[in-house]
C-alpha cells in the first residue's frame, strides 16, 4: 500500500513539471482602442485656400462604431522629402485594418509586427517634420461637416511668398478619442500650390438701358512676376449694403474680357470685380481688381403707345390705345388740348388701364388728344400719335 502511494505521488510530480515546463506561445499586443485611420484624404487647391476633404471617421480599429470623437488634428509639412509621401508607404495596410464590419482585429502575427513597426516608423518621421496647423473639436466640425465628408480649407498665401516659390505641401489627419487615444496617421497627400494671377483692371461701367456693360484689361503677370497664361475670368457684383460677394454672375468662367449684366437693378449702389482664373486650374483664382461701385440710374423711358383712338359720345369721349411693353411700366398719362391749345395733363395719377373716359367736355368743341407711357422711376415716354375728337 506504501508503494501504491509513493508511486502515485511520484506521477503527480512528473505531471505538474510537465505542464509547468511546456512551451509558452509568443506574448499578445493589447487590442488597439483608438480610432480608425482617415484613408481616404484628398487635397485641391480652390483659390487661396488647399482644401482637404475626408469622410467622417466614424469606428474604431476594431471595427466597433466609434462614438466619443474629440477632435481631429490636420498636419502639414512643407517641402517633404520623397520618402514620406511615396505611393506605397509602408504600413499602409495596417491603417486601414478594420476598415469595415464588427467582426474582431486579427492577432498580429512576425509580418504584421514588421508592418506596424515601419508605420511607426515612418509616423514617427512624419510627425518630426510637420506642422499641426488645426486641431478641430466636435464643436468646430460642426461647421466644416459637409454631409458625410469634413472639409477643411488650408489659407496659402502665407506660403507663396518664398523666394524660391511654391515648394510642395502634405497633408495627413488624425482621429482622437475623449480618453486621448490616437488613430494611425492617414493617407498623406501632396498639393503644389499653383501662382494666382495679378488682378485685371476693371473698366468704368457703360450703363445702358436693361443692362450694364463691363470690360476689363487681362492681367499680364502672377503675383510672383512671372508671366501667366489666363484660362478665363469670374465677374463678382454686391449690393452696398452687402460686404461680401456672393457666386459669380457668370455660369461658368469668361473667355472674353467683356460681360454684360442684364440683372442690374436701377437705383442701388452697385460694387463691380472681376478675377482671372488659371488656364490649367479653373479653381485658382487670382487677385481680384479694383473694385468699381456706381448707381444704375433709370433714365431710360418706355416706348410710346403705337394707336390712340377717340370716340365721341354726346358729353363724353371715350380714349383706347395699345399697350406697352415695358418690365417697369407704371402706367398711362393722358394729355388732352381744346382747339389749337397748348396740350395739358389730365390724369393726375397713370392710368393702369389702356382706356380712359374723358367727361369734362362741351358739346361743338373739338378736342385732341395724346397718350404717354410712364415707368416706376417717373420717365415718360415720347407722345403717341394725335386723336382727334368732336363731341355733338
Amino acid at each position: 500500500m506504501r508503494d501504491v502511494r509513493r508511486f502515485l505521488a511520484v506521477l503527480a510530480c512528473v505531471l505538474l513539471w510537465t505542464g509547468a515546463c511546456g512551451k509558452k506561445g509568443d506574448p499578445q499586443a493589447p487590442l488597439p482602442r483608438g480610432p480608425n485611420a482617415v484613408s481616404d484624404l484628398s487635397v485641391e487647391q480652390e483659390g487661396d485656400d488647399a482644401v482637404l476633404t475626408f469622410r467622417f471617421p466614424d469606428r474604431l480599429l476594431t471595427g466597433a462604431p466609434l462614438t466619443d470623437l474629440a477632435s481631429i488634428e490636420v498636419y502639414r509639412i512643407v517641402d517633404p522629402p520623397p520618402s514620406l509621401t511615396a505611393p506605397h508607404r509602408a504600413g499602409a495596410n495596417l491603417a486601414a485594418a478594420g476598415q469595415t464590419g464588427t467582426a474582431a482585429v486579427r492577432l498580429p502575427g512576425a509580418s504584421e509586427r514588421r508592418e506596424a513597426t515601419n508605420l511607426r516608423l515612418a509616423e514617427e518621421a512624419f510627425y518630426q517634420g510637420s506642422e499641426r496647423i488645426a486641431a478641430l473639436t466636435v464643436p468646430a466640425l460642426a461647421e466644416h461637416t459637409r454631409g458625410a465628408s469634413v472639409v477643411f480649407r488650408d489659407p496659402l498665401s502665407p506660403l507663396l511668398g518664398q523666394e524660391k516659390g511654391p515648394v510642395p505641401l502634405a497633408y495627413a489627419v488624425v482621429s482622437t478619442r475623449r480618453g486621448g487615444e490616437r488613430s494611425p496617421l492617414s493617407n498623406i497627400v501632396t498639393l503644389t500650390p499653383a501662382v494666382a494671377p495679378e488682378a485685371p483692371v476693371l473698366l468704368p461701367p457703360m450703363p445702358e438701358e436693361g443692362r450694364v456693360c463691363l470690360e476689363w484689361t487681362p492681367p499680364e503677370r502672377d503675383v510672383l512676376g512671372n508671366p501667366v497664361e489666363v484660362g478665363g475670368y469670374e465677374l463678382y457684383r454686391r449690393i452696398l449694403p452687402q460686404e461680401e460677394y456672393e457666386s459669380p454672375l457668370n455660369a461658368k468662367p469668361l473667355t472674353e474680357t467683356f460681360f454684360v449684366d442684364t440683372t442690374a437693378p436701377y437705383g442701388v449702389p452697385l460694387v463691380y470685380t472681376v478675377r482671372a482664373t488659371l488656364a490649367k486650374n479653373a479653381k485658382v483664382e487670382g487677385l481680384a481688381a479694383e473694385e468699381l461701385g456706381f448707381v444704375f440710374l433709370d433714365v431710360y423711358p418706355p416706348a410710346a403707345p403705337a394707336r390712340l383712338d377717340a370716340l365721341s359720345e354726346g358729353n363724353l369721349v371715350r380714349l383706347i390705345w395699345s399697350p406697352v411693353d415695358a418690365a417697369d411700366l407704371a402706367g398711362y398719362v393722358v394729355y388732352r388740348a381744346e382747339g389749337g391749345g397748348e396740350l395739358a395733363r389730365l390724369t393726375k395719377e397713370p392710368v393702369t388701364d389702356t382706356f380712359f373716359t374723358d367727361s369734362q367736355v362741351q358739346q361743338g368743341k373739338r378736342y385732341r388728344y395724346v397718350v404717354r407711357a410712364v415707368d416706376r422711376a417717373g420717365n415718360q415716354s415720347p407722345p403717341g400719335p394725335v386723336a382727334v375728337a368732336e363731341p355733338f
